[in-house]
């Protein structure tokens, strides 16, 4: 065999390979899954809210205040048309006040919506989903996270919505969001 048909032999193979690489789709990147998270603060803590558990935000609403049946009810606002019983979630989870008005509402749920306040919202962060981990540190004190996720700068504590207005259910009775009296 000559120099040149070696060569030739090599360069075929090459593209042969070559060819053969970019004709089988990529494998699934670890990245490609991710999570859609709100950063907010409760009571100067980093906190986080997965997006699909709720189903919506609304700032600035003035505050009925208005008694009822848990302590952690602020009031009630005008959403959407509707009234919305309105909780401290940093009450909830168990901070014994904000360090600023609570002028975010998450908004939770469609047939029964509930408003649950906090102070400060940070931003959209959409992390990959091996960022976020099963959080032992609190969950003995805290039983509305289970979640963590861990970002350049700090972790934040992911705060389980649907335990969080379960347990506002639970805790009116009835299973309804606001009893009325």
């Amino acid at each position: 065999m000559t120099d040149s048909s070696r060569i030739a032999t090599t360069a075929l193979e090459f593209r042969s390979a070559f060819d053969q690489v970019y004709a089988v789709p990529p494998p699934a990147l670890a990245s490609e899954h991710s999570e859609n998270l709100l950063a907010i603060r409760l009571a100067g803590d980093p906190y986080a809210m997965r997006v699909s558990q709720i189903t919506g935000l609304a700032t600035d609403r003035k505050i009925i205040v208005f008694p009822g049946p848990v302590p952690e009810l602020l009031g009630v606002a005008g959403i959407r048309g509707g009234l919305v019983p309105v909780y401290s979630l940093a009450a909830l989870l168990g901070h014994n006040h904000e360090v600023t008005r609570p002028r975010w509402l998450a908004l939770c749920g469609a047939e029964e919506p509930v408003g649950l306040a906090f102070g400060d919202f940070e931003g959209y962060l959409k992390v990959p989903s091996n960022w976020i981990f099963v959080d032992r540190r609190n969950h003995a004190i805290r039983e509305h996270v289970r979640d963590a996720v861990r970002t350049a700068d700090v972790v934040r504590e992911i705060v389980n919505i649907p335990s969080v207005v379960e347990t506002i259910k639970r805790r009116c009775g009835q299973g309804r969001v606001l009893q009325e009296r």
